[in-house]
């Protein structure tokens, strides 16, 4: 019987397949993360009998093996409705006022970066609720997670007890008695995956596959994992390609200090309405 060798890596080892991430995603993992990327990275050379040029031209070469060290890489955790205050205004003032505007016409909405997919259903629920017709784009690097979106299907811990919960009567008709949560087709039909990698948004390969004239982005615990130079290349494609005149882009409430004025697009603007913060596309005058 062939043993499993245990493995360390060393920090040049360690840096060279970290540099093989950043390249292909922009993803820099945050310093509370890298431990554990390190035993993760240690335990699959092991458990599959590779050297460390052995693991590298697997994660360069194999899809499946890349998105599963993208996944350690990241923090895929979300529940619905995070961040509530952020639907809260969605709800009592961005809302209806498009209701009124727009009528029965689609608006569009983009989940960026959507990882298991509560973030876009949080937002179909919300909008069906609130009277609008409705097309919710979730996108992400992952294809696992995509599956995952597109089965609507989601366990009781994508609910949580506190944040979120003024919303969780939306959730009700969808719950089973074991608390799991199963979308109708009505709700599945106002959600389309797409798999997007956020690093090369500007490239001419993405250009083709970019949701266009979003009323909303919801791009939200991303920007923590990119360069100053990466966020400031996504923020000029999402207002010169993805935001329509006078669209909506949110990042998380933790994100906004992090975006320094001098990346933000001269089309965007920052708004505090309330208590929350977020970036409007300015009007063509």
């Amino acid at each position: 019987m062939i043993q499993n060798t245990p493995i360390k890596l060393t920090p040049d080892e360690f840096e060279s397949i970290l540099a093989i991430l950043k390249s292909r995603t922009g993803i820099v993992p945050r310093a509370s993360h890298r431990e554990g990327i390190k035993s993760y990275i240690e335990s699959r050379i092991a458990a599959r009998n590779l050297t460390v040029q052995g693991y590298k031209n697997s994660i360069l070469s194999d899809d499946v093996f890349f998105t599963e060290f993208v996944n350690e890489s990241t923090v895929n955790e979300t529940y619905f409705f995070r961040e509530e205050k952020q639907f809260m205004l969605l709800r009592d003032r961005i809302f209806p006022m498009w209701r009124s505007m727009f009528g029965t016409s689609r608006i569009k909405i983009w989940s960026a970066a959507c990882s298991y997919g509560e973030e876009a259903y949080s937002l179909a629920l919300l909008a069906k609720y609130c009277g609008l017709n409705v097309s919710v784009t979730a996108s992400d690097i992952n294809s696992i997670v995509l599956r995952h979106c597109e089965k609507a299907s989601f366990l009781p811990s994508s609910v949580r007890s506190v944040d979120g919960v003024i919303f969780q009567p939306l959730l009700s008709p969808y719950k089973k008695d074991d608390g799991t949560i199963e979308f109708d087709d009505e709700i599945k039909g106002c959600i389309r995956t797409q798999k997007l990698n956020l690093s090369l948004i500007d490239s001419p390969a993405c250009s083709t596959l970019l949701p266009r004239n979003q009323n909303i982005i919801f791009l939200r615990n991303v920007f923590i994992y990119f360069s100053p130079e990466l966020r400031a290349r996504i923020l000029k494609t999402l207002a010169e390609k993805c935001l329509a005149a006078g669209g909506i882009l949110f990042v998380s409430i933790s994100e906004i200090a992090q975006l320094d004025s001098d990346i933000i697009p001269p089309s965007l603007e920052k708004v505090f309405d309330g208590n929350v913060f977020y970036f409007h596309k300015k009007e063509v005058i």
